[in-house]
């Protein structure tokens, strides 16, 4: 079978089917210019509003350009990226993705979609903007200056980013170098990404065996890239939930999310972020009463525990109950 994703495929086709643009930056503005892009799916829109607004608010002194990139929308989303692009001076452009096209890439995880592989074409827009961009997973808010990406030295590669040790991966990859990197943040050369024929390697894998890999698109990226890529500094703050690491980004990776419940400061902090973004606060510490939660009141109860919360203790420990019950049932 012909592979029809070749670089002349990507010169031309249209990737999006429809695309929005709030530009309320100043033509005149001095600050130093940084693009940011994201892939979500409509449901993301909440935690990526609390995201954005954490970056505007704590580099004020940047002037960005926001590139969200989604596979559907809801009105109030589109009017909330809108408000936010009117409110802060800053550019905000919204692209419907053609998802056909990767529909033959695998889904290793039920709840998670195809929109991750967004990212693997993005370059491919944003070359008429930009030569260099920021992709950040949306599950993230900014707690510091992200000017040092400006200044990042790639030296030839086309990503910088976080590398991991993880021997077991890079074994069952078959990998040749035992360097593996997160795909959930990288600082992108876009000419040296078009270059390397990235995207283009990365769509070959289409159809193959989802045996062959523990991930999605970081598995991908990581088999084509084979280490050819810069090593970046660890920018997480209070990584693994480690209070004395200071860093520019809190990354919410873990089990439990601060949209879901507030079980310590950096979820707190997220919150206020959403309550001062467009999209509706979430004033409710706790956890849906869904039987797939019932380890997160158990946390909860922890925590009010520390705290000395004895009735909201007790509630967390009843809904654990009951909610582990029906979950085994």
């Amino acid at each position: 079978m012909v592979n029809q994703f070749t670089t002349d495929y990507f010169e031309h086709a249209k990737l999006y089917t429809e695309k929005h643009a709030f530009e309320w930056l100043p033509a005149d503005d001095k600050r130093p210019s940084m693009h940011i892009g994201f892939n979500i799916n409509d449901p993301f829109f909440k935690p990526l509003g609390a995201e954005i607004t954490s970056i505007l608010e704590t580099n004020k002194d940047i002037a960005f350009h926001f590139h969200v990139f989604v596979d559907s929308y809801s009105p109030e989303n589109k009017d909330n990226l809108e408000k936010t692009a009117q409110k802060y001076g800053c550019n905000i452009y919204l692209y419907v993705m053609d998802m056909s096209i990767y529909q033959n890439f695998h889904i290793k995880v039920a709840r998670f979609s195809r929109v991750t592989y967004i990212r693997i074409v993005m370059p491919w827009i944003l070359r008429h903007y930009t030569d260099h961009y920021l992709y950040l997973d949306s599950d993230m808010i900014c707690v510091g200056s992200l000017k040092q990406f400006l200044t990042i030295d790639l030296e030839g590669k086309a990503i910088g980013a976080l590398t991991y040790h993880t021997p077991d991966r890079v074994a069952f990859l078959k990998m040749k170098q035992d360097i593996y990197f997160s795909d959930g943040l990288m600082w992108i050369d876009i000419s040296e990404w078009i270059k390397e024929k990235i995207t283009e390697k990365v769509f070959s894998y289409q159809g193959a065996d989802p045996r062959r890999f523990k991930g999605q698109t970081q598995d991908l990226l990581n088999l084509v890239v084979e280490g050819n890529m810069k090593p970046i500094p660890n920018l997480f703050h209070h990584k693994n939930k480690d209070f004395s690491i200071q860093g520019i980004l809190i990354h919410y990776s873990g089990r439990d999310k601060p949209w879901e419940l507030v079980l310590d400061s950096d979820d707190e902090l997220w919150r206020h972020y959403l309550d001062i973004s467009f999209w509706e606060s979430m004033p409710n510490p706790m956890p849906p009463k869904k039987s797939s939660y019932y380890h997160s009141f158990k946390k909860l109860a922890e925590v009010y525990g520390e705290k000395g919360e004895t009735w909201k203790q007790i509630q967390c420990l009843f809904w654990y109950s009951v909610l582990k019950i029906r979950y085994k049932l």
